[in-house]
């Protein structure tokens, strides 16, 4: 059996262009098998991200048939099988360095700059068992960007996006953090918490199950509640 992939390829000074690959089939194989067979056999120049292989990473995440994919964990039996292409593009909302590698280099600068890391106040209270399994699925995410690609708002300029408010999420619900107020204002003002659409579409995209969008529901109670 012989897997078709078309990959959407940039090249610095020229124009977006597709490029179809056939990888014969093997057992086991999944994307970023591919894309290794692809790189090693056909084309040295097809530039994508992959470190650990095993879905905790999060660097191989690229967007399969218009859908944010870990390339590490898609199994392509199915589409060798009934002879499907597999369109293959970078993730989206994202500037693109080369072919599948993106530059989340501004996403990373906006965690750095909200100090999503927990100030633990001086008492240092203990979490109780309830919210350490509510607050969980939160600390789950890999910082692999697929809600962040999938979610139509942001593009909206300000708006912090599902990866960010699911962190400040469990940095709000945490009784060691030191800086609610903080929090409070990053998520409302800064991040524009109440702009999102509710459209689930980062639930749907996140392959730790971390549902972004339920914790943003949550988080807007929490505000009100305040």
């Amino acid at each position: 059996m012989l897997l078709r992939l078309r990959i959407k390829r940039h090249k610095e000074h020229q124009e977006p262009y597709y490029q179809t690959f056939e990888v014969p089939y093997e057992e086991g194989m999944t994307l970023l098998t591919a894309l290794q067979k692809i790189k090693e056999s056909q084309d040295p120049s097809l530039s994508f991200r992959h470190f650990c292989r095993a879905g905790i990473c999060g660097t191989c995440t690229v967007m399969v048939n218009g859908f944010p994919k870990l390339a590490c964990k898609e199994q392509v039996l199915p589409y060798a099988l009934f002879g499907d292409e597999l369109l293959i593009e970078p993730l989206k909302n994202f500037q693109v360095i080369k072919d599948l590698v993106v530059d989340s280099e501004s996403l990373i600068k906006k965690a750095k700059s909200m100090s999503l890391w927990i100030r633990e106040k001086a008492e240092n209270p203990r979490i109780p068992p309830d919210l350490s399994r509510r607050i969980e699925s939160a600390a789950d995410c890999i910082l692999c960007f697929a809600c962040q690609s999938y979610c139509p708002q942001v593009l909206e300029e300000n708006y912090a996006g599902p990866l960010l408010f699911a962190k400040l999420y469990r940095l709000y619900e945490d009784p060691r953090e030191d800086r609610k107020e903080l929090r409070t204002r990053q998520a409302v003002l800064e991040g524009r918490l109440y702009h999102c659409l509710s459209c689930n579409k980062c639930n749907l995209a996140c392959p730790k199950e971390v549902e972004p969008a339920t914790l943003i529901r949550e988080l807007m109670q929490l505000m009100e509640a305040t």
